[in-house]
């Protein structure tokens, strides 16, 4: 915690306010908004540094690709924790929860979810182009295994 709040120092030029643990979604990784004089950022800590050091260079990628995903602004020398924007609470699994429960989703979620689905092949086919695949984690292509394990997580998830 020491290692983010010195980060968010270093980056936002004022300490921390408030720092609150945030729900983990999906991964070993803890996630913390922290709240300063002028900033709120999200503070992401890993313990797999080189996870980090993957979603740090894909995120800064696929930012430089114009696609719609989190700034990455600032990492520890070691890669444990970074500190990328805050897009506030809202998140999809939430979002469409009722539906889930009912077996059918109303118009609104329906329409969430087909953006998401929209968003996926951009993600997959601009972001590969001029993706240096060697900082992938865990490894560095996306093959049958990896391709089947995230539609099942999005099959059982949504």
């Amino acid at each position: 915690m020491k290692q983010l709040e010195s980060l968010f120092k270093s980056y936002t030029g004022f300490p921390a306010s408030t720092i609150t643990e945030l729900p983990s979604s999906g991964s070993n990784r803890r996630y913390f908004r922290i709240v300063g004089e002028k900033d709120t950022l999200i503070g992401t800590f890993g313990s797999c540094k080189e996870e980090n050091k993957a979603f740090i260079a894909i995120a800064e990628h696929f930012h430089k690709q114009g696609l719609p995903v989190p700034r990455v602004y600032a990492h520890s020398r070691d890669f444990s924790c970074y500190l990328q924007q805050d897009l506030g609470d809202r998140i999809l699994y939430n979002a469409v929860d009722e539906g889930r429960s009912r077996g059918n989703y109303n118009p609104r979620e329906k329409s969430l979810l087909f953006k998401a689905m929209e968003a996926l092949p951009a993600l997959q086919f601009k972001g590969a182009q001029g993706l240096d695949f060697s900082v992938c984690y865990p490894q560095p292509e996306f093959d049958e295994r990896m391709i089947s394990f995230d539609l099942n997580y999005f099959k059982y998830c949504f």
